[in-house]
């Protein structure tokens, strides 16, 4: 990634051109290191967007759309407290750092005319935003930095603020002489290539763009003793004048057009290993490539509770299934005690005295071959015949228990598997709550104590993924347990067609279609690559869908939600595809 101080100065002036003297309307804070500060601005609404999450700390515009909280955190109301009515009078870099500052022009508690700065380190693992008054006192920040945590700064309420501690041994590349340049590399370690030396002695530089200097002066990959330096130097110095230059936000694309690397000038390194793509702004950049990384993240927040109760469930059910088929096998063992106890009492007059076993002749095998049979010397013959008819029985009825108790938990394993891709597949809060309320209702997540004193909260609407195919039918697909019962035996006509991933936990997807109705072949193809999508093999390729009319599938009497069972269908092989529309 290249949110580096050349990154940070370009966003700067992006962000004042846009946002200087717009009018601050709302805070909010989405998540616990994120902010969203809404703007108006001549007509015109902006969402500032401040993330200081260690793996995608940025600040810029964003077109993104959040879920809030329903209790706003206590850093929320403190800039809520004093921002409101503020209005932003700039935006800046904090020297050659990667952190930005915007200053409001705010109202104190007496109404009179203050400052107000938001500050955002986008440092890795250190990043943090925090609130300063006009005398640069920390007000209130994201994350407290104290002294079990820091021995070097502290960032906490109530102290000046402090810039974070220059990098040792680097000095800013703007500044550089070139005898000061070559100096630097005759000193360095010769076997270390051009692009670490760059990365090593100069301020603010990620390692894309040190890759990129050295790439332009013919020294990528080479050792620092056998580049041209001077050929390196004019190439530092060239990136230095696009600082504050004209941007050209650059998009490098990866395997299947995912993005891989961004930067706000063009990238030249990779030639035609990567595709580009070029944006208007920055900050359209930054959201194209956080935004699926973002809304991942968000999600696994939100379900990391309800993932982490259906992982222990499927582990108790794992080790449970584990332990009855160790007694089943030993259930193995009936039909020889059984065989024992009837060979035994067939031959109580030849079994003199009391012995710990006894040979006896098999009279139901062709082979009429002689058995020996373990005894108990303290019983009598016909004692251990009833001993070992007793352990027959004992075998048989928990075999009987047992093939139900196996049959029930591979179910539970099953539809808990069902409830894991749910979870994987979920995209916002709603799928979320249905997911818990269907844990709760089968026991897997135990309600609340006093719950059952409370007036019942009225039923959440049921509402499935709605998509279109290109021939115009309707298609539907479910999510979680309750949406695909929803869509399969409640909303389905027998003239629907109705398509699941082969063998394997997925969504129910349905094509909604009219008596006698044949569509396309393509339009086929489009929901089975729907279902493939929405399933636990969404990574995969050439995916087994299964598809038949929904009048074949049945769901059966007391089934756990999204079981269904069909045997007339068709399979089409498909690779995942996410629908347009």
């Amino acid at each position: 990634m290249a949110f580096d101080a050349g990154f940070t100065s370009a966003v700067c002036a992006e962000l004042t051109e846009l946002l200087a003297g717009a009018k601050v309307e709302k805070v909010t804070e989405p998540t616990k290191d994120e902010l969203l500060i809404i703007c108006y601005k001549a007509g015109k609404t902006r969402k500032l967007f401040l993330s200081a999450n260690p793996a995608r700390a940025r600040i810029c515009i964003t077109e993104q759309s959040f879920e809030n909280p329903k209790v706003s955190p206590m850093f929320c109301m403190l800039l809520r407290k004093h921002l409101a009515g503020a209005t932003i009078s700039a935006v800046r870099q904090q020297g050659f750092e990667r952190a930005v500052e915007v200053d409001f022009s705010a109202y104190d508690e007496m109404g009179f005319t203050t400052t107000r700065t938001i500050v955002i380190e986008i440092m890795g693992k250190c990043s943090n935003i925090m609130l300063l008054d006009d005398k640069r006192k920390i007000l209130g920040v994201m994350r407290a930095v104290d002294f079990t945590t820091s021995g070097k700064r502290q960032v906490l309420p109530g102290m000046t603020y402090e810039a974070p501690p220059a990098q040792e041994g680097k000095v800013l590349a703007m500044n550089e002489t070139e005898a000061g340049f070559t100096a630097k590399a005759e000193a360095f370690e010769k076997s270390k290539s051009a692009e670490s030396f760059l990365l090593a002695n100069y301020l603010g530089l990620s390692p894309l763009v040190t890759r990129e200097i050295a790439f332009r002066a013919g020294a990528l990959g080479k050792e620092i003793g056998e580049a041209d330096k001077a050929a390196l130097f004019a190439s530092l110095k060239s990136f230095c004048a696009l600082i504050g230059g004209e941007r050209k936000p650059t998009l490098l694309l990866g395997e299947e057009g995912a993005p891989a690397e961004y930067c706000f000038f063009d990238i030249e390194q990779y030639g035609a290993s990567m595709a580009k793509k070029n944006f208007e702004t920055l900050s359209a950049m930054l959201d194209e490539f956080f935004g699926e990384r973002d809304k991942i993240a968000a999600m696994k927040t939100k379900t990391h509770d309800v993932s982490q109760i259906v992982s222990n469930a499927k582990a108790r059910i794992t080790k449970k299934i584990g332990y009855i088929k160790r007694d089943l096998t030993e259930c193995k063992e009936a039909e020889k005690y059984k065989l024992w106890g009837d060979l035994i009492t067939s031959s109580l007059y030849m079994i003199k005295g009391k012995s710990n076993s006894c040979e006896v002749v098999n009279y139901y095998s062709e082979e009429m071959e002689t058995v020996k049979i373990p005894l108990d010397v303290k019983l009598s013959a016909s004692q251990n015949a009833a001993k070992y008819f007793k352990k027959y029985t004992k075998l048989k009825k928990a075999k009987e228990i047992l093939t139900v108790q196996l049959r029930e938990a591979a179910d539970a394993l099953e539809y808990l598997e069902n409830v894991e891709t749910s979870i994987n597949l979920s995209e916002n809060e709603r799928d979320v709550a249905e997911i818990k309320a269907e844990l709760t209702a089968a026991g897997y997540i135990s309600k609340a104590k006093g719950a059952g004193d409370k007036k019942p909260q009225k039923k959440a609407e049921i509402v499935p993924l709605k998509f279109t195919t290109s021939g115009g039918h309707l298609i539907l697909c479910g999510k979680t347990g309750a949406q695909n019962d929803y869509i399969t035996t409640k909303l389905a006509k027998k003239s629907d067609w109705w398509f699941h991933v082969k063998n394997k936990p997925g969504s129910h997807v349905v094509m909604v279609c009219e008596e006698g109705e044949d569509p396309d072949a393509s339009e086929f193809t489009e929901a089975a690559e729907i279902a493939a999508y929405y399933s636990s093999l969404r990574e995969g390729e050439n995916v087994a869908v299964d598809y038949t009319l929904a009048k074949n599938v049945k769901k059966p009497g007391g089934s756990t939600p999204g079981h269904v069972v069909y045997y007339t269908n068709y399979t089409a092989y498909v690779d995942p595809k996410k629908p347009n529309n």
